[in-house]
């Protein structure tokens, strides 16, 4: 690594992994003057022009209100649009915008509740929908009657709460972890069925839990079949209470009256569970099929006929099909390498300013021992200068009491200090003071010891007292390094939270986009030939990212992903 692109490395913010600029050149392979709005215009404007009735709803696929819905909504293209159109999610992919999360609509209340709150909304609308139910609880019945012994004894079709007696005991190991296991089940709706809401929504029978997002997308399903499906969960019809938290009576009357072109259909022995647990009506005799109005809704049911298979398989056999399908494929590779390359480059950004921060916090200690070492040094010599004024002192005392101990006895003596004699009278007050002043130098030797050790003493509990609040400082510097450490790891976690949502919304947007560019191919290839594709045309599976590289090759990674040195750039 060149010595100056890890300085710029360095002053490196990791606002530059969000810069859609780079997203859109090496994962879409736009022009530098093309933004993604516009390519989502221009893809809009094409299905448009291919027949496609307001194609920008797949870029924004918040559902209509249920009453636009049933108003707007014909046979004709009921299921063609609405698998590709309203799908929050790909059935491939696994990426899934759950709005409950951040919107009103999460909280589905409890039964109770729902019937103490929702008292306004109870109709006669809603007494029809469980008459409807009841219509086909003994055709279901005799349809499950070659399950197991377990299954028939199980809870009533229609009913979310359990039997009298019936416990479940829960391990809280197991329903942790499967709150992020991918359960495989037999329901062919396109919503996706999780943990994740809230844990006062009512559990269904079939042991899924519906957001009321999740419940509107159901009733759309049942609206876009014409009469055909009711509104389900892994082929359970749902409860009174759960269309109570979603409808009004307007809406209810409106959904209901698509089931009164069979007035017969009590008598009807069409209801009956699929192979992948759909709930389908089926007309009697007399009543016309409604196969004869739209031939796709036919194949659009669980049961598909392989006459539909071949057909789906010989249109996808087109070539303009199997280009775009390669061209959605080599971008989807793109954008999960581009995802990756972002993973590694904001796990090097942070590991290169952890390890900056580091190293500063170990310079700084160092120097800040440096520092407390001359400290300590100053006061070491500061104290033998103290200790040897204090010496000096003592010699200077002696010498004066010597000196005075010396006329003392002298006077005592009736001697002058030349040594001659003197005519005085020595008093014993006079010879007191000369007692007392042997007595002083016998015991300055002592008083000099005694100073000197109390200086001592006061010099050793400085030191410590300095050493003391010198490691207390390096400890209040490693509790500021943890401290720093531990934002700095918010903050990692905190951009990694949003670099994943910015890459899961990119996901979800490009699935549209591709889904609407696949729907304009049927559309075309419709018009082209005068026919209409059955079913389901097959989503491309996300690929499996590549192989995560070692630390030390995350940082080179990190310099490619910001062009700090040349790199060869990923083909488009």
């Amino acid at each position: 690594m060149p010595s100056s692109a890890a300085d710029d490395l360095a002053d490196l913010s990791s606002s530059l992994l969000f810069d859609d600029a780079v997203y859109r050149r090496e994962a879409l392979g736009l022009p530098v003057e093309q933004t993604e709005d516009e390519l989502d215009e221009r893809i809009a404007i094409e299905a448009r022009e291919s027949g496609i009735e307001d194609p920008y709803r797949c870029f924004t696929p918040e559902l209509h209100d249920l009453s636009t819905a049933i108003s707007t909504l014909t046979v004709s293209s009921a299921y063609r649009s609405s698998m590709s159109i309203h799908s929050r999610e790909s059935h491939s992919t696994g990426f899934t915008s759950d709005p409950s999360r951040t919107s009103k609509d999460q909280h589905l209340d409890s039964p109770s509740a729902s019937r103490s709150h929702q008292l306004p909304r109870t109709s006669l609308s809603l007494e029809n929908y469980d008459s409807l139910l009841e219509r086909f609880r003994p055709s279901m019945r005799h349809s499950r009657s070659s399950s197991t012994a377990s299954t028939a004894g199980s809870a009533s079709l229609f009913s979310t709460s359990k039997k009298p007696g019936a416990s479940v005991k829960r391990k809280r190991g197991p329903s942790l972890l499967s709150m992020f296991r991918r359960e495989p089940h037999n329901c062919t709706s396109r919503v996706r069925h999780g943990h994740h809401v809230n844990p006062f929504t009512p559990r269904l029978e079939c042991g899924h839990t519906l957001t009321k997002y999740a419940t509107r997308i159901h009733v759309q399903e049942a609206i876009e079949s014409g009469g055909r499906l009711l509104p389900n969960c892994c082929g359970r019809p749902l409860p009174r209470f759960v269309l109570e938290a979603v409808m009004t009576k307007e809406e209810m009357d409106d959904f209901l009256a698509l089931f009164t072109q069979y007035p017969d259909l009590e008598y009807a022995t069409g209801v009956r569970y699929s192979h992948d647990g759909v709930i389908e009506i089926s007309p009697p005799a007399g009543c016309q099929s409604l196969c004869d109005v739209a031939p796709e809704l036919a194949c659009a049911s669980a049961e598909t006929t392989l006459e539909c298979d071949e057909q789906l398989k010989a249109a996808m056999a087109d070539e303009a099909f199997r280009a775009l399908h390669a061209q959605r494929e080599e971008q989807f590779q793109r954008i999960v390498e581009f995802e990756s390359k972002q993973r590694q480059a904001i796990s090097a950004y942070h590991e290169k300013v952890r390890r900056r921060l580091s190293s500063q916090v170990a310079r700084n200690k160092a120097e800040r021992a440096k520092e407390h070492a001359q400290a300590l040094e100053q006061l070491e010599e500061a104290q033998v200068a103290a200790e040897l004024d204090l010496r000096k002192a003592h010699v200077q005392e002696r010498q004066n009491v010597a000196t005075a101990l010396k006329h003392m006895e002298a006077y005592c003596n009736g001697l002058t200090t030349s040594g001659m004699e003197s005519k005085h009278t020595v008093s014993e007050d006079d010879k007191k003071k000369l007692k007392r002043q042997h007595a002083l130098q016998d015991n300055l030797p002592h008083k000099h010891d005694s100073a000197i050790n109390v200086l001592r003493a006061k010099q050793e509990k400085d030191v410590k007292v300095r050493m003391h609040k010198q490691n207390a400082e390096l400890v209040q510097m490693d509790h500021e390094f943890e401290k720093e450490n531990r934002l700095l790891e918010m903050h990692f976690l905190k951009e990694s939270s949003r670099l994943e949502a910015l890459m899961e919304s990119r996901r979800r947007r490009a699935v549209a986009r591709w889904t609407l560019r696949t729907e304009t191919w049927r559309k075309d290839f419709e018009n082209q030939h005068d026919t209409i594709l059955p079913g389901r045309l097959p989503h491309l599976d996300w690929p499996d990212p590549p192989q995560e590289p070692k630390l030390a090759d995350a940082s080179s990674m990190l310099i490619k992903f910001f062009q700090l040195e040349p790199c060869p750039m990923i083909s488009t």
